[in-house]
């Protein structure tokens, strides 16, 4: 059998008719091809950026208030000097009166003579207030003051454990004394008092 060898053949090139021009249509110049690239390569990136979407963070639901500076305390020998400690005394006294006469009133009068509610709304109005503007002083926070508030009055009203109501009698009390032993103390001479 005889072997027959094959020799590869070369491809034949393969011819690429180049394009048909339209006819009355002059050939672009390379500026011109330039010009129309640029074009497209702006249209798609103007088009990228307008289907990109920003998705922006809610708004928080609640925002906090941030703490205010707190002008510094005048000095404590203004408050306790030997011509302010008869106003000192007087407003500790007056200051602790209200919370006592609250907390006697609710526990031991109400039960029996309901209309004598309109002398505790009156005191327990006094004592939030006073305890109120400390506390906005102490916590820098006015919605934790609001929640130190009702939760001191509430516990000196409304709770039956003997002990915890006596503690929120106890604090009202030293609280209500000192904010107006030191509001009447800071008054000036001549306001009257």
């Amino acid at each position: 059998m005889p072997l027959l060898a094959t020799v590869p053949t070369p491809p034949t090139p393969i011819s690429i008719p180049e394009p048909e021009r339209h006819r009355g249509r002059p050939a672009l110049t390379d500026a011109e091809r330039e010009e129309r690239r640029l074009a497209r390569n702006k249209a798609r990136r103007e088009q990228r950026q307008a289907s990109h979407v920003v998705v922006e963070p809610p708004p928080p639901a609640v925002e906090l208030e941030e703490p205010q500076p707190i002008p510094p305390p005048a000095p404590p020998r203004v408050y306790f000097a030997l011509g302010q400690r008869a106003r000192a005394l007087l407003g500790f006294g007056l200051g602790a009166f209200v919370p006592l006469a609250s907390y006697m009133e609710i526990h031991f009068e109400v039960g029996h003579h309901p209309q004598l509610w309109f002398l505790v709304a009156g005191a327990l109005a006094y004592s939030a207030i006073s305890v109120y503007t400390w506390a906005v002083e102490a916590f820098h926070y006015r919605l934790k003051a609001l929640g130190f508030v009702v939760l001191l009055e509430g516990t000196m009203t409304f709770c039956s454990i003997l002990w915890l109501s006596l503690a929120g009698l106890a604090i009202l009390m030293i609280l209500n004394a000192i904010t107006a032993a030191v509001t009447l103390q800071a008054r000036s001479p001549d306001s009257g008092l």
